[in-house]
């Protein structure tokens, strides 16, 4: 017994000195990289802004750049949000401010890819909703990025993040958000593709790969 306390101890002492000894937590994104969502995706052309009662503003957030996107007809709101120092979990995205919460009838999860990769790769499958509300329904998708990195699943990421935190002593991420009315199927599936490539357009402006 004396010796498994021993060995208990020794641990704790080992991780108390590691974490003594690390380097400081630090942001690695560059704000300037945030500010420079195109203002133009693909068939795309945005203006600076986007309604908070689609895209909800969280507190936590460092810097956002908030666009609204038309293409013909089309209407589509984006929010690319950066959040840093995350080392303190307060400081960390709500999962409750992603997308409208009041006057909604009912939130319906619906399959979303987006070929994030370039065309020639598999799509990556995000978390994506439907917002039922008296006057329309909204398709809300997300994605977090650490880096050049996606994360589709939410659980996927925060074990990214703490991995990050831990060992590559990096607390910044980013949220990225898009919105659009959607309607009734048929319809609604060529608004979801619509999105999906407006998706990989914004990805590789954020300075991901695109390959």
């Amino acid at each position: 017994m004396g010796w498994r306390l021993s060995v208990i101890l020794l641990l704790f002492a080992a991780t108390a000195a590691v974490l003594y000894l690390a380097p400081p937590v630090r942001s690695a994104t560059n704000p300037v990289s945030v500010y420079a969502v195109p203002a133009t995706l693909g068939s795309w052309s945005g203006g600076d802004g986007a309604p908070e009662e689609i895209l909800p503003v969280d507190p936590n957030e460092r810097i956002s750049v908030r666009r609204t996107y038309h293409s013909g007809d089309h209407v589509a709101w984006v929010s690319v949000a950066l959040f840093v120092g995350q080392d303190n979990e307060s400081h960390r995205a709500s999962i409750n401010k992603i997308y409208p919460q009041r006057s909604v009838s009912r939130i319906e999860s619906v399959a979303f890819a987006a070929p994030l990769n370039g065309p020639a790769a598999s799509p990556i499958a995000l978390p994506a909703v439907i917002i039922h509300q008296d006057a329309r329904q909204l398709l809300v998708a997300y994605w977090h990025q650490i880096g050049a990195r996606v994360y589709g699943s939410e659980y996927g990421f925060r074990l990214a993040l703490m991995r990050n935190i831990v060992w590559a002593r990096r607390d910044d991420s980013m949220l990225i958000r898009i919105a659009t009315p959607v309607s009734p199927t048929p319809q609604g599936a060529m608004d979801r593709a619509m999105v999906e490539r407006l998706a990989a357009e914004l990805y590789v402006g954020l300075g991901g790969n695109g390959r």
